[in-house]
């Protein structure tokens, strides 16, 4: 005899379940709608998987229930899947193989935040190991190209400088990059591609009202393998900018006056961020568009799966994460902030290729260098553009 939810509780259970149904729908409309049009879709964005978890679970209820009110949250997941394969690998972790097929390139994308260890507080300028830790963790995988954000170049460091160690101790020749001179003392901060194969063009654009916003550029480079030549774009969208005001904010939970004030700043902070990378987006995509050659796209687009700014640059690209990731897969963390630490839906950084193409092997790493950890994929040419 089947049992049916009564009284109420099962009252309060639908009610709940409506709620989040509705809310789910609504999150999983935030990649169609243009923050210009309504930012708050920023935020949802963020909760969508959270969301989805939380109907799923409650789908378990009412089966375990045997109601038919059950039909609902499954018809509501069906619905919003679409923002599902976004947030979630489906494939089995596998250990990734050092050794690269012949016939695929391998790309490593990896905000390395100027080279400031995770822990910030332990930073000493005099004594600085974070470039070696870097090194270590590219020699150990040896990508043929890597996309950098936040890379700075040292010239007055001589043999410590990272673009000098790059290009002639780990024989990256070629290079892509745009750095501007951080606080006048000759040190050139901003993204850059370093190659082991010819770079045979390259360049930079420049986001609309760039120095206003202070972002970083786009760099570009045409690269050469046998027969076969393709572009990489090293991205970086503009950054939210927290610094100890802002995490301060997200660690505090209270409700007097002051913290409402400092709430209100955060939000609005975070509100033209999400307008700012809608703008962004839009104005990447028509740039990669126009693009004589199949293109890659890597680097940090400080917005996660599913949102406006991810579905607008990825257009018709494959994302390798999902081709062979599993999971959440997190690129994001923060040593400043409990819930920036714990939260594991922060991935924001990508490696984007053409959907011909195929992700051979994906893999996130170095855990405690940067507040980003480097993302490294093994992507594989069609047969008829076979290198």
């Amino acid at each position: 005899m089947k049992s049916r939810p009564n009284g109420n509780f099962a009252i309060l259970m639908k009610l709940l379940s409506w709620v989040f149904m509705v809310f789910m729908l609504v999150c999983a409309c935030s990649p169609f709608i243009h923050p210009k049009h309504f930012w708050f879709m920023g935020f949802l964005s963020l909760l969508f998987p959270y969301v989805y978890g939380s109907v799923f679970f409650l789908l378990i209820y009412w089966i375990f229930k045997r109601s038919k009110f059950l039909i609902y949250p499954l018809l509501s997941l069906a619905l919003s899947a679409y923002g599902f394969q976004f947030n979630f690998g489906m494939h089995q972790p596998v250990v990734f193989k050092k050794e690269k097929p012949a016939d695929a390139l391998r790309l490593m994308s990896w905000n390395i935040r100027h080279f400031i260890p995770y822990n910030e507080r332990n930073f000493k300028p005099v004594n600085n190991d974070q470039i070696t830790k870097v090194f270590e963790s590219i020699s150990a995988y040896d990508p043929d190209v890597i996309c950098f954000q936040e890379f700075i170049s040292l010239p007055n460091e001589k043999d410590r400088d990272p673009f000098r160690s790059l290009k002639k101790k780990f024989k990256y020749k070629y290079h892509q990059f745009d750095g501007s001179d951080i606080f006048h003392s000759n040190q050139y901060s901003g993204t850059a591609i370093f190659s082991k194969f010819p770079i045979v063009n390259g360049g930079i654009v420049h986001f609309p009202h760039q120095d206003a916003d202070n972002t970083e550029a786009t760099v570009f480079a045409d690269i050469v393998k046998g027969r076969d030549t393709v572009r990489v774009y090293s991205v970086h969208l503009q950054s939210f900018g927290f610094g100890n005001r802002e995490y301060k904010i997200l660690g505090t939970v209270k409700n007097d006056k002051e913290d409402v004030k400092e709430s209100k700043y955060l939000i609005k902070k975070m509100k033209k961020t999400f307008e700012t990378h809608g703008a962004q987006a839009d104005f990447l995509s028509l740039i990669a568009n126009e693009s004589p050659y199949p293109s890659f796209i890597a680097g940090d687009l400080n917005d996660v799966p599913g949102s406006y700014a991810y579905m607008s640059v990825r257009g018709e690209h494959k994302d390798a994460f999902l081709e062979k990731g599993f999971f959440l897969g997190s690129t994001f963390t923060s040593s400043f902030s409990f819930l920036l630490k714990t939260i594991p839906t922060l991935r924001i950084d990508y490696i984007f290729h053409p959907v011909s193409f195929s992700t051979v092997q994906y893999k996130r790493g170095g855990a405690g260098i940067s507040d980003h950890l480097f993302i490294l994929a093994d992507i594989q040419f069609p047969p008829n553009e076979a290198f």
